[in-house]
């Protein structure tokens, strides 16, 4: 297994694979919530934030696409801050410039197991806190329904609400936080029996993510 770090506009051979990675990202929603009202007709689930600003964490096994996730800086546009703002009532815990927005994290319907953690979501889990750390994050953001809180939890990140839980899709869902640092990274290997990391160089449009400190 590893992990591929790509930002558009990304070579060919890599932009072959984040357009799987979206047909993938519709196919599992589709699949998942068992909605129509998703489907597109191209087949792609993307949206207005998939940018050059956002980069694309995805999960390689048997040279094949099992699973990805997106990560956003929050001083750019972004998911919470749109379609999600009414999750959002406290304040970041830092400038939006040190954050970045967690969104369309999946694993393929056959590599999933009801409600546990499987080796493709663990090194998902992994890859998206260890990129954060890399990239001077000081912390993510996230929507998640309270029913998978616990899959944070269980690999040892406090989880800090900003907001109270409203139902989105009939699912009791909360706007949240977790801080980036050496000791959760730390944690989610251990709890996840990841030593090593699996990721590779990102490619892509050149890093415009800011690092502590620069607030331009």
């Amino acid at each position: 297994m590893q992990v591929e770090i790509i930002r558009m506009p990304a070579d060919p051979e890599r932009q072959d694979l984040l357009e799987e990675n979206f047909r993938l990202r519709h196919r599992v929603r589709l699949d998942r919530d068992d909605n129509q009202a998703v489907n597109t007709l191209d087949r792609r689930g993307v949206d207005e934030f998939d940018t050059p600003d956002a980069v694309h964490i995805l999960i390689i096994e048997g040279g094949a696409l099992v699973g990805g996730s997106r990560l956003t800086p929050l001083d750019r546009p972004n998911l919470l801050q749109t379609a999600y703002s009414g999750l959002v009532h406290g304040d970041l815990p830092d400038h939006p410039s040190l954050g970045a927005d967690w969104t369309h994290f999946y694993v393929l319907s056959d590599r999933r197991e009801d409600e546990r953690r499987t080796p493709e979501s663990a090194a998902l889990f992994c890859a998206v806190m260890e990129h954060a750390l890399k990239e001077g994050y000081r912390f993510l953001t996230f929507v998640l329904p309270l029913t998978l809180i616990q899959n944070c939890t269980s690999v040892g990140w406090r989880i800090t609400p900003l907001g109270a839980p409203l139902v989105l899709d009939g699912c009791p869902s909360v706007a949240a936080w977790i801080a980036v640092d050496q000791a959760a990274l730390n944690n989610v290997q251990r709890a996840c029996g990841l030593s090593e990391s699996l990721r590779r160089a990102a490619s892509g449009a050149p890093d415009m993510s800011r690092r502590p400190g620069n607030f331009s």
